[in-house]
């Protein structure tokens, strides 16, 4: 092997890495206080032909993934109990930390495809990758500070010897109200529909969304 590729290559990595320290807090507090900018960001991103996109901020999909890496390490810092009684494949889930991520990604990342889905066939267009992959990832900046506190809520929720379940139940029900909130509006800048029913699509989405993660969650308590 080539030591100045390798060696290249290790720089390359180590910048990487050193540069999310900045840019993840950056592009997360953006989104929090300009969501409906920051998703337009992505789907510029998306739509320009350019060497280097998300120059300036994590890429929707890494910032997601980051965002349930960091909610996976405070509950494992916090020692969050699971259920003693879990069924053969949520122990197998629980007991593996990469498992355990990758089920957390993909319950969460049905919230953009859902909201995805859901516009192409408001706008009745047809669904492909080149069409669902602006809206998606859009929507995965939407779904990652979302992630977070809901995800901190549960954590508080579960935790109730400590006095901070009605914490926890008051944050997830903020986080809830803010989702809505911002994939109203984001719908009405979308297709051009009224306030009324653009809260429809977004009370709606997470009705759906959270459907399906309840599913998910069944099959995996059952099995």
């Amino acid at each position: 092997m080539d030591l100045m590729k390798l060696l290249r290559s290790l720089e390359e990595f180590v910048f990487e890495a050193i540069a999310l320290l900045f840019f993840y807090p950056r592009t997360l507090l953006r989104i929090v206080f300009r969501p409906l900018q920051s998703m337009e960001y992505a789907e510029q991103e998306e739509a320009a032909d350019k060497p280097l996109a998300y120059d300036d901020a994590v890429s929707p999909p890494l910032l997601l993934l980051i965002t349930l890496l960091l909610t996976h390490a405070v509950a494992m810092a916090l020692h969050v109990d699971q259920a003693p009684d879990a069924a053969p494949l949520a122990k197998e889930l629980l007991n593996s930390p990469q498992n355990l991520l990758v089920f957390r990604s993909l319950l969460f990342s049905l919230i953009p495809l859902t909201a995805a889905v859901l516009l192409l066939r408001q706008r009745r267009q047809a669904a492909s990758r080149s069409t669902l992959r602006p809206p998606f990832f859009a929507q995965c900046y939407l779904t990652s500070p979302f992630a977070l506190v809901v995800s901190l809520g549960l954590m508080a929720a579960q935790m109730p010897g400590r006095g901070l379940g009605m914490a926890g139940a008051i944050v997830c029900a903020v986080a809830f109200a803010w989702m809505v909130g911002v994939q109203a509006a984001w719908f009405k800048a979308k297709l051009g529909v009224g306030g009324l029913a653009a809260l429809g699509m977004g009370v709606g989405l997470l009705v759906w969304a959270c459907a399906w993660v309840l599913v998910a969650a069944v099959l995996v308590a059952i099995f």
